[in-house]
């Protein structure tokens, strides 16, 4: 667990062997619904790139190939999966097919519990949960939250989740 995609240990997890790192994008990356990177996640990207991390974003939203995200993260060498269906394991499959990993040298940061971290560990990949990074979801995930609560989910501050 972590408080930010900028709090994750990433040291750790490349002594730990792990070649690849696969993000969930909406409440992870960027706010929900906003479709924009701010300049500190640009850097962190930037920075395991040039460590020789391979990079995905997997997201359940149905962003075109020529959305402007998408464009600025795959001119950044960072593999897009839209509608990645999460937690099925196909969409994982496709990112680690696409960046050439096996799923026990990739990592999973999302900040869902039912959809990244369910997914991820399905998928076989080591799974790292951060907070949303904001207030603001789908009805769906709402549910999802929800849920969450009752299964016990706690933020890394190790009280209850920031989110409502």
């Amino acid at each position: 667990m972590a408080r930010s995609v900028h709090e994750v240990d990433y040291n750790r997890l490349l002594r730990d062997g792990i070649q690849a790192i696969l993000y969930d994008l909406e409440n992870t990356l960027c706010r929900w619904q906003e479709w924009e990177l701010d300049e500190r996640t640009r850097a962190l990207l930037h920075r395991l790139g040039e460590q020789g991390v391979a990079l995905a974003v997997l997201t359940n939203a149905a962003l075109p190939p020529g959305h402007p995200l998408v464009r600025e993260l795959e001119g950044g060498g960072v593999v897009v999966v839209t509608r990645a269906r999460k937690p099925l394991r196909r969409g994982f499959q496709t990112a680690l097919c696409r960046l050439g990993v096996d799923p026990g040298r990739a990592a999973m940061v999302g900040d869902q519990v039912l959809t990244d971290i369910l997914g991820g560990k399905r998928a076989g990949l080591v799974t790292v949960l951060v907070d949303p990074l904001g207030p603001d979801e789908s009805r769906l995930t709402k549910i999802n939250r929800r849920l969450e609560r009752l299964l016990g989910r706690r933020s890394p501050a190790g009280g209850a989740s920031a989110a409502p």
